[in-house]
């Protein structure tokens, strides 16, 4: 039962708890209209004096009804009807009963109360095909038990037995109250204990039933005591002609509190029932399927909408409400989203847009103007972004749209860094280059592939300025890694006895002075030199290439891996945790000793910290250097679901 309870209605159980609360205001407002309680008025013709009829009361009970004269009215002639029902309820003792009696005056059945003449039946007051006297005898008896209630009703010994019923009543409800309280508390502790879901229907059931029970426990109370009941019946017959009287115009047709009351209830059953089928669609359908979170939200929203709309549509034509002559509202409400609620409006399309065309999502890391941070959630009106500072911040939707937005996770995570450095002047370029690119590749979190690339930016006014680019996978991690980078570079620098430039001025010296000055310059220009060429140098490529001058094998370099580095790759990649090569059949052929495309790239993004772009550039390099081929020599080197196998098992495939 709770499965069922839970499918029909998923929802946490604070939100259950709003509902049952507003369920139950709902459920007090249709008892006015639709609960025929004892002292209450039946029908919105029995209050109304304008509608040619009106009820005879006794202690706030309806007896039955009377009709217009062309001399009398119903109003008049039930106040006159009711006034004798008093006066003789009041005027007898109560150990003498009141009799009634009809009497026939010509074609016309009187009612006599207590020897008082009390009503005249007209035709106007015949009930479907009844004679006058059949009428007469029926009323009669009705009168003659109402007022023997009246009467009895007034003795001491009825109101001794009432007051003993409330108490007995009242003080059982007082432990049936208690009791659920007590149930109320003890599921709500074993369920922190336990760290479970809440039961939501007998939770929910334990704390609105105890206030429908006391809400009847009210109104059987005010119908025991004859008076009480008549201030009831009045309070209820004054509310009932209030809610009754029409308040606004709608096509025409006039609404009162009560019918637009009904309304009202029939719109919080039809969100309700929205909200149930769009919650049981998501659950049951579209997770299913797969769809990502955002899309579900999306088409969650457009189906929740689009069923609203078309449900209030049905509803309010079946009310009776023209639909057409709600154009002129429509458009009042058009002309406020356009003017005062154009911002609303923007946010909402816009989060629409977002939900549909995915420029961002949830987890993503993103920066917009000045703000960096991590995307917690999308709504229809704003989004959450969670700042580096673990500050979450509340961002309009429209600004996704308008504004200028650096999504690093869009499509691939893989973005590069970079990093710009100064060295001073007559500092060794291939030392530098050495310094740098070692710092990069001692770093664990810097990919192999593409490898790291020193771009020289140019010539400072104090010194070389150069450019260091490296490869991450992880944006979020970016200043962290910056951070650690520099500190590396750093000390390999200073490892590599480089110095960091300062700023530089020329100074002019005028006076008597200037020849020592000079002298003592010369001097000290004399010892940076000398403690410059103590510099250790290692005699590797680097050194030849700048003796001699080869400036274009310098600008020919590439990052591509060395003849070492290829030979590592193809024995971890020939490894037992390399990739799978096997046996693999396509159609009616077996290709021996081969292995995936798309799985080779999978493996050296994972296993040597390769964007995939870089991993289908190592592939097709080992193409051209006839180390793997494709099985048939007809592809190149793809992200497919193509095979390849190396040159090394071209024998064992030809057995």
């Amino acid at each position: 039962m709770e499965q069922a309870f839970r499918a029909l209605l998923p929802l946490r159980w604070p939100q259950s708890l709003k509902f049952a609360v507003v369920a139950l205001v709902a459920a007090l407002l249709s008892v006015i209209g639709y609960l025929q309680l004892p002292g209450f008025p039946q029908s919105q013709d029995e209050v109304s004096t304008n509608t040619g009829q009106a009820a005879v009361v006794l202690d706030g009970r309806e007896l039955f009804t009377v009709r217009d004269l062309p001399s009398f009215t119903a109003a008049e002639r039930a106040n006159f009807a009711n006034q004798v029902l008093q006066n003789q309820v009041k005027r007898f003792p109560l150990d003498v009963p009141i009799v009634v009696n009809p009497l026939k005056r010509g074609d016309l059945m009187t009612l006599r109360v207590g020897g008082r003449h009390f009503l005249t039946l007209t035709d106007q007051d015949l009930i479907g095909g009844i004679t006058s006297e059949e009428q007469a005898e029926l009323w009669a008896t009705r009168l003659q038990e109402a007022l023997d209630q009246a009467q009895y009703e007034r003795t001491a010994d009825y109101r001794q037995n009432a007051t003993a019923n409330i108490f007995a009543v009242g003080l059982s409800l007082v432990i049936v109250s208690l009791l659920a309280r007590w149930c109320r508390r003890q599921l709500r502790r074993r369920r922190k204990q336990r760290a479970g879901r809440p039961i939501v229907w007998l939770e929910t059931g334990l704390l609105v039933v105890p206030w429908f029970v006391w809400f009847g426990f009210v109104v059987w109370v005010s119908g025991l005591f004859p008076q009480v009941r008549s201030w009831r019946y009045q309070a209820a017959e004054f509310l009932a002609g209030t809610l009754s009287a029409p308040l606004v115009e709608l096509g025409g047709e006039g609404y009162s509190i009560l019918e637009l009351g009904r309304i009202l209830v029939l719109v919080l059953l039809l969100w309700l029932a929205v909200k149930a089928l769009t919650s049981l669609i998501r659950s049951r359908f579209l997770q299913s399927i797969g769809a990502e979170r955002t899309v579900q939200d999306a088409i969650a929203l457009l189906i929740q909408i689009s069923l609203t709309t078309l449900g209030l549509l049905v509803l309010l034509q079946a009310v009776g409400v023209d639909i057409s002559s709600l154009a002129i509202l429509a458009s009042i409400i058009g002309v406020g989203i356009g003017f005062g609620l154009q911002n609303i409006a923007n946010n909402f399309i816009s989060g629409l847009i977002i939900m549909l065309e995915r420029p961002i999502q949830v987890g993503d890391f993103v920066k917009l103007g000045d703000l960096t941070g991590t995307v917690e959630r999308i709504g229809i009106r704003s989004t959450q972004i969670s700042t580096l500072d673990l500050i979450t911040i509340i961002v309009p939707n429209s600004e996704f749209i308008d504004g200028k937005v650096i999504n690093w996770s869009h499509g691939h995570p893989v973005s590069r860094l970079h990093l710009p450095l100064s060295v001073a002047y007559g500092s060794p370029i291939q030392r530098v280059r050495q310094a740098t690119l070692e710092a990069a590749d001692s770093h664990p979190r810097v990919l192999r592939y593409p490898k790291p690339q020193l771009w020289f930016e140019g010539f400072g006014d104090s010194s070389l300025d150069f450019n260091l680019l490296v490869w991450v996978r992880e944006p979020r991690q970016q200043f962290r890694i910056k951070s650690d980078l520099y500190y590396l570079l750093e000390a390999s620098l200073r490892r590599h006895q480089i110095r960091i430039p300062f700023p530089q001025r020329d100074v002019h010296v005028r006076g008597e002075d200037l020849s020592a000055f000079q002298q003592q310059l010369s001097s000290r220009e004399e010892e940076l030199l000398s403690a410059s060429d103590s510099l250790p140098v290692r005699p590797d490529k680097w050194t030849t290439l700048m003796d001699s001058q080869d400036w274009s094998e310098i600008l020919e370099l590439t990052d591509a891996p060395t003849s070492t580095e290829i030979q590592e790759l193809v024995a971890q990649m020939r490894g037992q945790s390399g990739v799978d090569i096997q046996d693999r059949r396509f159609g009616l052929r077996i290709y021996r000793s081969c292995f995936v495309g798309s799985e080779a790239v999978n493996w050296l993004v994972q296993n040597q910290m390769a964007s995939r772009e870089e991993a289908i550039r190592l592939g097709q390099l080992l193409v051209e250097q006839c180390i793997i081929h494709h099985v048939t020599d007809e592809h190149d080197f793809k992200d497919e679901y193509l095979f390849y196998r190396f040159f090394e098992d071209e024998s064992q495939a030809n057995k």
